[in-house]
């Protein structure tokens, strides 16, 4: 199996950096976030010049870029908050077509107006569900213009936060180009992050959300009541069972690195990938 990288995991100084070094680490894939060569995640502006020099880089060293972030708080309750988004998840999906990228990642977002990785009281309400559906209505017809996927993840935090919860939006959006990531330490929530629980909660989540797949995250969780994540090897999910899960569904990807506190992390864990995914 492919090995990538989410690329804020890598400090770089420049693009070339950035792609020399996945390629050191014995990568071949990666998760491109424009917050690896702008200010932010979601920049107002991105220039043919930085597009030219990513493409450039990405084919030589070797690199396929296979998924680029779009991540923006879809239920911020802030209507003009949501609408900047989709505003500038467009400049990103323009800019993946010129990248020759079919994926863009989304995360549902949490009411939580300072922080979408922080959970809120009315993250369960239907009014967050309805804005967080009308953002995601816009960005399936933005996908649709511009022939791509959109790749969601269940969080914790956030508005979808359980297997159960996503297939429900897929059904509703009706619509093919609404795809998951599957993250398995994402699948945990508050006080499930047990060893005793890796295995049921990886299991149900491919049996519902299995047919929806389209890339695969090697994020780590520590046993807890809370969420800490690491880098792949160093918690509680099981690589291996998460493997064969993939290869029951026909999954083709890779398996994107995330989670790595410190870059100096990642060669142990992509050792460790290596070790499992055979």
């Amino acid at each position: 199996m492919d090995l990538g990288i989410f690329s804020p995991e890598i400090c770089a100084k420049n693009i070339p950096e950035l792609f020399e070094k996945a390629k050191n680490y014995g990568l071949t894939q990666m998760q491109f976030d424009f917050l690896s060569i702008c200010d932010e995640e979601m920049p107002a502006v991105i220039t043919e010049d930085q597009l030219n020099e990513i493409s450039n880089c990405a084919k030589e060293t070797g690199i396929k870029i296979v998924a680029i972030n779009g991540t923006f708080n879809m239920a911020h309750p802030d209507r003009e908050v949501r609408l900047l988004g989709v505003e500038r998840f467009e400049l990103i999906t323009k800019a993946s077509k010129k990248l020759s990228c079919g994926l863009v990642t989304i995360c549902t977002g949490s009411r939580n107006t300072e922080s979408m990785w922080t959970p809120h009281p009315q993250n369960d309400s239907k009014e967050a569900w309805d804005d967080m559906a009308e953002t995601m209505r816009a960005l399936l017809s933005i996908a649709e213009r511009y022939d791509l996927l959109l790749g969601m993840e269940t969080e914790a935090s956030n508005i979808i936060d359980t297997p159960q919860k996503a297939v429900k939006i897929i059904q509703e959006m009706e619509s093919k180009r609404l795809r998951i990531i599957m993250d398995c330490a994402n699948l945990f929530r508050a006080g499930m992050a047990k060893k005793e629980n890796v295995k049921p909660v990886i299991s149900e989540a491919f049996e519902l959300m299995g047919e929806y797949v389209t890339l695969a995250h090697a994020k780590d969780i520590m046993e807890g009541e809370g969420f800490e994540f690491y880098g792949a090897g160093k918690g509680i999910v099981d690589f291996a069972f998460f493997y064969c899960a993939l290869k029951k569904i026909g999954y083709k990807g890779g398996m994107i690195l995330h989670g790595t506190r410190e870059e100096s992390q990642i060669p142990e864990s992509v050792s460790f990938l290596k070790s499992v995914l055979v």
